[in-house]
């Protein structure tokens, strides 16, 4: 049987998280995610959200926030194979289900496997953002932490295969080019409106990003003109 991540994947991602500090540490999504918790209020307030798992959790920073800033009655949870505490599984499905900046770290043959374990552990709507470019860090091995390079099209086309109502839309760099990809799935279309009101309340929409090996390409264009 497939598995999620191999042995020794965890053990790089491991290593990458112990001796980086800032490696799975954002909260925000790098802007995705920046309103996330008002974005599950409103939800809340609609019957759609009793309960939330981040899916790749790295060090955990987004369940703390979570749990400061959403009310007691949402279950907040975390999984992350590479970190002890968050290393077990929740053996039931949560209404709303996030995995940020996570796809792009996983290996290939195990993709498809991963995408339906997140669709098995959403209830309602999967949120998922996924980077397109290559990252800064790198693995122990020598390899570019992003081991799964990929283009829209390709990634629409997998999440697809599994979640039967999903929208998608890219966060581009200042460079001009697209740094993420955003996709919003829900598991019946009933849901849709909710999905496509909680992707509007977090606004991912409107960001333009900087940094990263995409800055290259803006300082290479401003010295060129």
């Amino acid at each position: 049987m497939s598995k999620l991540i191999s042995d020794s994947q965890v053990k790089l991602n491991a290593s990458l998280h112990t001796n980086d500090k800032n490696f799975g540490a954002r909260t925000d999504g790098a802007g995705t995610a920046l309103h996330l918790s008002m974005a599950l209020i409103k939800l809340k307030e609609s019957g759609l959200c009793q309960s939330i798992l981040d899916y790749g959790t790295g060090k955990g920073f987004l369940v703390k926030q979570l749990q400061q800033e959403l009310p007691t009655d949402i279950l907040v949870r975390g999984y992350d194979p590479a970190i002890l505490e968050y290393k077990d599984k929740p053996q039931s499905p949560s209404d709303i289900v996030t995995c940020l900046d996570v796809l792009e770290h996983i290996e290939m043959n195990s993709i498809d496997y991963v995408l339906r374990d997140i669709r098995a552990l959403t209830a309602r709507i999967c949120y998922l953002v996924i980077d397109l470019q290559p990252a800064v860090k790198k693995l122990a091995d020598g390899r570019n932490a992003h081991i799964l390079l990929a283009p829209p099209d390709w990634w629409v086309s997998r999440v697809s295969q599994v979640f039967p109502c999903i929208t998608a839309f890219p966060v581009m760099h200042r460079s001009g080019l697209p740094q993420k990809l955003v996709i919003a799935a829900c598991l019946k279309p009933k849901t849709i409106p909710y999905m496509y009101r909680f992707v509007h309340h977090l606004g991912a929409h409107s960001i333009i990003q900087a940094g990263g090996n995409l800055e290259t390409v803006v300082n290479y264009n401003n010295n060129n003109k």
